[in-house]
């Protein structure tokens, strides 16, 4: 049984309602989460402090349980460029969102290792920092997951694999859109070694586009794509997971309004799907 299901603050703090953090104070309230898994925006830079102390005085004042954080998806492009003021800075990003992390009391980092244009266009260069990342990681308390995140060359899965032959201990985050998005969610569904425990935490999305059709990558609620659910639910129960599942699908209306209803709809599919607590 799952630990529980979370709601990412991307579904709810948009371009639409100017990345504003203090929303989330008046829309707790109307979600029916668990606890939240907590994006940092690489638009927040310059002000991040603000932003920080602004979700920890949140997260107090209504107890809030946010026990994922979701780093800065900037680290992967950066580490995807590979200069070595590139990498550098990636590695001031990824330590700044430990801290954050650790102020928020999160157990688990979801982390894009590659990303932007260049992508897994030189992969070798993005998997030999991840020993160091986990590293520094491990020393906060917190757990580094990969996510399975789209490429222009290879595939999420692939890479996956490699880096389990690489690194045992390493763990994922398995996003179903962004398998779909590779037409290769039967094939993450069927693998073994990713669901004999190196499946640390999930994104439930659905996705309606083509196979890598990049023009197309919107973050959808379930039932609004063409993702199989069914046999994902099934694998994650009878593997016996027990982390939590998250659902990133974007709920902000154009004037800035947050859609309740479909973001609970999508909470509560994947409650009873997955039986959570």
């Amino acid at each position: 049984m799952v630990k529980g299901i979370l709601c990412s603050s991307g579904a709810l703090i948009t371009r639409y309602n100017g990345r504003d953090p203090r929303l989330l104070r008046s829309i707790w309230g109307g979600l029916r989460a668990d606890g939240l898994e907590f994006m940092i925006y690489p638009s927040w830079d310059g002000r991040l402090d603000e932003v920080e102390e602004t979700v920890c005085r949140i997260k107090r004042d209504l107890m809030i349980g946010i026990p994922v954080v979701h780093a800065d998806k900037r680290i992967g492009e950066l580490l995807s460029l590979g200069s070595d003021e590139e990498l550098q800075e990636a590695r001031v990003r990824f330590i700044r969102g430990l801290r954050i992390a650790e102020r928020l009391n999160s157990s688990l980092m979801v982390l894009h290792l590659w990303g932007g244009p260049a992508s897994d266009r030189h992969i070798e260069r993005n998997f030999s920092v991840l020993a160091d990342y986990r590293a520094e990681a491990e020393k906060r308390g917190v757990l580094l997951t990969v996510e399975n995140v789209v490429c222009a060359v290879g595939s999420p899965l692939s890479h996956l694999m490699e880096l389990m032959d690489r690194e045992p201990e390493a763990r994922f985050t398995v996003d179903t859109k962004m398998a779909e998005f590779h037409g290769e969610l039967d094939a993450t569904v069927a693998c073994e070694r990713l669901w004999n425990g190196a499946a640390a935490h999930l994104h439930v999305n659905d996705y309606g586009g083509g196979i890598k059709d990049f023009s197309d990558l919107r973050v959808l609620h379930i039932g609004e794509g063409h993702v199989d659910f069914e046999p994902f639910f099934d694998r994650v129960r009878a593997s016996g997971y027990s982390g939590y599942a998250t659902v990133e699908s974007t709920s902000v209306r154009p004037d800035g309004s947050i859609d309740f209803d479909r973001i609970n709809r999508s909470l509560q599919r994947v409650r009873e799907a997955l039986k959570a607590k």
